[in-house]
């Protein structure tokens, strides 16, 4: 079997890895707990990842990579490029709603709380990383981040994450990122890893 191609997304992408992320995050801990387990979770969630993709996909320099073929994608922010600036926050309320209802304002209290302990050094920060459920276990995820971490060590960039599922840990350290602890959360939400890289 050959080993899955990675190349950049392009706009023309956009609805696949939308589907894609939509598919991979509808059973995942914090947004499960963060929509209210609804049965419709992977199309509220193409609207979070439909805005999410097309504010990456139309920056000039972007670094969403997918599967060749389909069937994963990874969202990096550039260094400094992580947080959305508050031109943008306004145009994020409709998928926001379309996505949360009425627990957008837990879902906005949940990210501010991860994004107080974002570290300050610079780094490459992985924001979404997700196969289809149909396409898991087939080397996808890993070959994702070997695509991304190999840049991180040519170039001597650090890499962080959080990581929002306790299964997904090994796969994160075998590329070589460190467990830095819980992040903490509101009461009542799963728990939440935060993940550094250094280069190799």
């Amino acid at each position: 079997m050959n080993a899955p191609r990675i190349r950049p997304a392009t706009p023309d992408d956009r609805p696949a890895a939308t589907a894609v992320l939509a598919s991979a995050f509808a059973q995942d801990p914090i947004l499960t707990w963060l929509i209210g387990g609804r049965d419709d979770a992977e199309a509220r969630l193409g609207h979070l990842f439909g805005h999410f993709l097309g504010v990456e996909l139309g920056k000039d320099l972007h670094a969403v990579d997918i599967v060749d073929g389909g069937g994963g994608v990874a969202i990096w922010h550039e260094d400094g490029d992580w947080k959305p600036p508050n031109r943008e926050l306004p145009r994020m309320l409709v998928p926001g709603i379309r996505t949360f209802g009425r627990r957008l304002p837990r879902a906005l209290r949940t990210l501010a709380m991860v994004e107080k302990v974002h570290p300050d050094a610079p780094h490459l920060y992985l924001a979404f990383l997700g196969v289809s459920r149909d396409r898991q276990g087939q080397g996808l995820g890993g070959a994702l981040l070997a695509s991304m971490t190999e840049r991180c060590d040519t170039e001597g960039l650090a890499a962080y994450l959080e990581n929002s599922n306790p299964r997904n840990e090994a796969l994160y350290a075998r590329y070589g990122f460190v467990s830095q602890g819980p992040v903490r959360l509101p009461t009542g939400a799963p728990p939440l890893t935060a993940m550094w890289r250094e280069p190799h």
